[in-house]
């Protein structure tokens, strides 16, 4: 998902971005649906668990002749039923969505502009390190400005090559 900038090709023309944002916009399409798709089942089945509890279990409980089993069913497996119900749509949804989405909003902000301040932190090492300063200016001849991914491969680039 998303772009993976390297400094040492070419940068990624307008079209192959468009390609890329449109991509994002799919999976984020995607996700939304799989979070309202989540929502239509885990609150229904929460107020049905609960409404069976409130007019089933508790007034079979509270009647004084009840058999102690179902005392103990209900007092010691639903709460175990409903927990288990919780643990695992959480950590499905967890799976399928919140991992996903965080890795779009990663992708989306790598996408990003790069504000006048950002590009100065780096103007330097442009100017000294040959391969940067081709790099931005491919990007310059492209008619556009550094993505934020791009800054950041650059940052890497520089940490890898510091003492060369």
């Amino acid at each position: 998902m998303g772009l993976d900038f390297d400094i040492t090709s070419t940068p990624p023309n307008t079209a192959s971005i468009a390609a890329v944002r449109a991509e994002l916009e799919a999976e984020r399409q995607r996700l939304r649906e799989l979070n309202k798709r989540f929502l239509m089942v885990i609150v229904p089945l929460v107020v049905t668990l609960l409404s069976f509890m409130l007019i089933v279990v508790v007034p079979a409980v509270s009647q004084p002749n009840i058999e102690g089993t179902l005392v103990f069913l209900a007092v010691y497996t639903l709460p175990y039923f409903f927990f288990t119900i919780f643990v695992v749509g959480n950590t499905m949804h967890h799976n399928k969505v919140d991992v996903p989405q965080k890795a779009l909003r990663i992708a989306e902000a790598s996408l990003q502009d790069v504000t006048q301040e950002e590009i100065e932190e780096l103007f330097d090492a442009c100017q000294t390190h040959a391969p940067l300063g081709a790099y931005q200016s491919q990007v310059a001849s492209q008619g556009r400005a550094l993505f934020k991914g791009e800054l950041e491969a650059m940052r890497l680039w520089l940490e890898a090559h510091a003492g060369k």
